[in-house]
């Protein structure tokens, strides 16, 4: 059992609250990202890393353990239990992935059960974790011949990705399975890369450059956005690169009338207003609290912004009538491309799923392109591998708007070279890369 270093002992402020994160997820009741945000506050500033940790860590495993603990109990727990089975995936996860002695990660286990005020289950967890101390490798070896086990991946993403991208279905997995770098993103309206790297540099940060955004810095390892020089000053802002080609490929110019829809969390949203001198932003998004991400990253960018609460799909509630020079529209997508980043994924993202996604989309899609200018261009991405939700979404829009064309990636930048990514039916496919870039999708529209 291969071990990642981390914290010697669990605090029960962190293993509790990481108990409740991973329940409310195992119940599908909000994202991993959600719950961190509105419960990491419950716990000691220094033990939120470890909370992270903790919660990331079962779910980025989930498969794999999920399988192991089905394969040590008699009988699946009750839907009531379900805080007692996150408990025992936690305890596992311990055992598993990290330096805790394994007779603290037991002993807590089974002292969760009492915080959790199920005492009868102290017993049954300890059986459990003890059996799994004695037979672990015995166990994974029977369970690696499973492909969900094999590549800890849901049964059903595998054949997806088997099907649509069997030439990367490697590359994919393994890159959906690892921690994904931190990539920066320097304004380079205020400093240039070379020069903010010397920064960098100069403080003791390895970092190194994008191959395909001019923005883009990889940093070795880590560190806290305080810890990044200029950081509240606007001079930089914490992007994934296959993220930061959106504002690249648009190009805004000085005077234009920019949509950014879907727009949370805001890192295109600041991008497009680095890259575009005085340009006119509206930004769409439907969830209060992330429009007030939105509107704090725009305000530590020293930006302006129409920012409007709304859905962007239903344009009645929020568009006065003139039409845009350019659209940015992110839609909400399955986001397979950045499960890493997001490794609840393995747990509450569903088949079925993808089919309502594809119909919001081509919903939000249809709508919004009537806000475009004629003549105007419309740039629809995602952080989504799925073919449903991207090139196909494309096929048709083109087979039902008279008025639509593709048009080639880098039209409105001509020094944008197209090294990135692979061609599609329509647009540019992008797939996670190991201490690279995320899974992203592309596509440039005009409005003939």
């Amino acid at each position: 059992m291969n071990k990642t270093n981390s914290t010697p002992s669990i605090q029960h402020s962190a293993r509790q609250v990481a108990i409740e994160v991973i329940t409310n997820i195992l119940l599908q009741q909000g994202s991993l990202s959600t719950q961190l945000a509105r419960r990491q506050a419950d716990v000691a500033s220094e033990h939120i890393p470890l909370l992270k940790e903790l919660c990331f860590g079962v779910c980025r495993q989930y498969p794999k353990l999920n399988s192991i603990a089905l394969h040590l109990l008699a009988h699946p727990f009750e839907e009531k239990d379900t805080d007692l089975y996150a408990a025992l995936l936690l305890g596992l996860y311990q055992l598993s992935y990290m330096n805790t002695p394994d007779h603290a990660a037991v002993h807590e286990t089974v002292e969760s059960c009492r915080l959790l005020k199920k005492d009868w289950a102290t017993k049954l967890i300890n059986a459990v974790l003890r059996r799994y101390q004695r037979e672990a490798d015995e166990i994974i070896m029977n369970l690696e011949s499973t492909p969900s086990v094999e590549y800890n991946q849901p049964k059903w993403l595998l054949k997806r990705f088997i099907k649509h991208w069997p030439e990367q279905f490697e590359e994919i997995v393994d890159a959906s399975n690892t921690h994904p770098p931190m990539c920066i993103r320097v304004n380079e309206s205020r400093v240039s890369r070379e020069t903010y790297q010397e920064k960098l540099n100069e403080l003791g940060i390895k970092s190194s450059t994008g191959d395909f955004s001019t923005s883009a810095l990889y940093l070795k390892n880590a560190v806290r956005v305080g810890e990044l020089p200029n950081f509240e000053e606007g001079f930089v802002s914490v992007q994934d690169e296959a993220a930061q080609l959106s504002a690249h490929i648009l190009n805004p110019k000085a005077g234009e009338k920019i949509l950014d829809a879907c727009a949370a969390p805001g890192g295109k949203t600041g991008h497009l207003l680095e890259k575009g001198n005085s340009i006119d932003l509206t930004a769409v998004e439907l969830e209060p609290w992330r429009m007030e991400k939105i509107e704090s990253n725009i305000k530590r960018l020293g930006y302006n912004a129409h920012l409007i609460c709304a859905d962007a799909g239903e344009i009645e509630s929020w568009w006065d009538g003139e039409h845009f020079d350019k659209i940015l529209l992110d839609v909400p997508c399955s986001a397979t491309g950045v499960i890493r980043r997001n490794p609840d994924i393995k747990i509450n993202r569903k088949p079925a799923d993808i089919d309502e996604l594809v119909l919001i989309q081509r919903e939000i899609l249809s709508r919004v392109w009537t806000t475009l200018k004629s003549g105007g261009y419309m740039l629809y991405a995602t952080c989504s591998l799925m073919p449903e939700e991207n090139e196909q979404q494309i096929q048709y829009l083109l087979e039902n708007q008279a008025d639509a064309k593709e048009v080639a990636i880098n039209t409105l930048a001509s020094e944008f070279k197209l090294e990135w990514g692979i061609p599609v039916s329509h647009g540019r496919q992008l797939f996670p890369a190991i201490e690279g870039h995320d899974g992203f999708y592309y596509c440039l529209l005009q409005k003939s």
